[in-house]
């Protein structure tokens, strides 16, 4: 008679077990942190793109119009010292205000002396807070000549030379005196026109997946490069715009901390704003590097290799981006920074010095 096989129980031996899970094991090793890395790099390079894109917007905003438009990056309202910003906003400079009526004129005084002197408007001027004029907004006469600065005090408003403050000028506005800039005519009313600080537009744009604008290593210029912040400690970091005219050149770069004077440099290198992560950015900039190649955290965010320049050539406008080169040591941080930003200029080739 035909006897049936016994059944037997389909499973696993202990060696085919330990086998499955050397190979999990390794694949975890090998595979997994390619992975990470590979998706930190893509939150950082959609973090540049789509600040750069707000950038290029804003330099087509400009283009055409009398009036300059840009961008202004703000540090977190939460932390005034922090030296990275996550929220940008399309900004413009409003008209420039030549008072209520073609007959509006403003007077220097001829009591004063020195670098400030006395300025009173005639009656068809509502200033300052109606029209937002604003100590650090500059005036000039007669519709031509130098701009000057002006300034409220509680003696009144004044007019003065730029650069005679400890203020960083505009270039076209640096070191003037009464040798090479003249007074206009005291005790005469003259015409004016008030160029006024740019104002932020609409809502904020908020880069997103821990990506920020890493304020501490971004700047201008190229073999002679100039920060966008003063490194003090415990100071509050300034709003940084930066203004397109109607060509679509960059026209001047506008730093102002809150309460304080603002700053207006005329730009005539490459700009940079580098596009990192939050958690690096809160290194401190004025201490050596702390760079491990086990712990991606410390150290600086161009020196690694999923951190982006944003490169704006001052000559024409344009927006490029580029991916930072790894520099994991260095003689000094200029001198590696300076390396970093080489490299994303012969990648991005753009005008200036």
């Amino acid at each position: 008679m035909f006897k049936p096989h016994p059944t037997r129980r389909a499973g696993m031996t202990l060696v085919e077990l330990l086998v499955v899970v050397a190979i999990i094991g390794l694949l975890a090793v090998t595979v997994l942190p390619n992975v990470a890395s590979t998706t930190e790099n893509r939150r950082s390079r959609e973090a540049a793109r789509v600040t750069s894109s707000f950038f290029a917007k804003a330099q087509s905003r400009a283009i055409g119009r009398p009036e300059w438009a840009g961008v202004t990056i703000l540090p977190p309202p939460t932390n005034a010292t922090a030296l990275f910003a996550i929220d940008l906003f399309q900004a413009n400079v409003p008209q420039v205000y030549r008072g209520e009526s073609y007959a509006a004129t403003a007077t220097i005084s001829s009591s004063d002396t020195g670098f400030a002197r006395g300025l009173t408007f005639s009656p068809d001027v509502t200033i300052p807070a109606v029209r937002n004029v604003q100590s650090g907004d500059l005036i000039r006469f007669d519709g031509r000549g130098p701009w000057y600065e002006l300034s409220e005090t509680a003696a009144g408003t004044k007019v003065q030379f730029r650069g005679t403050t400890g203020i960083q000028s505009a270039t076209e506005m640096v070191s003037q005196t009464e040798r090479n800039t003249p007074w206009p005519t005291t005790g005469t009313p003259h015409p004016f026109e008030i160029l006024r600080q740019p104002v932020r537009n609409g809502s904020a744009f908020t880069i997103p997946d821990g990506r920020c604008v890493d304020l501490a290593w971004s700047g201008h210029g190229s073999s002679t490069f100039t920060p966008f912040l003063n490194l003090v400690p415990s100071v509050s970091v300034p709003a940084v715009t930066l203004l397109f005219d109607a060509t679509g050149r960059v026209r001047q770069l506008f730093t102002q901390s809150p309460g304080a004077t603002p700053n207006r440099v005329t730009v005539t290198g490459p700009v940079y704003f580098l596009v990192g992560r939050v958690d690096r950015a809160n290194n401190d900039p004025t201490l050596p590097s702390t760079y491990d190649g086990t712990d991606d955290t410390k150290g600086f965010n161009w020196q690694y290799g999923d951190s982006y320049w944003i490169v704006i050539d001052p000559a024409s406008g344009i927006v490029k981006t580029s991916e930072c080169m790894p520099v994991p040591s260095y003689a000094n941080a200029t001198a590696g920074l300076l390396l970093s930003q080489a490299f994303a200029r012969s990648h991005t080739p753009v005008g200036g010095n």
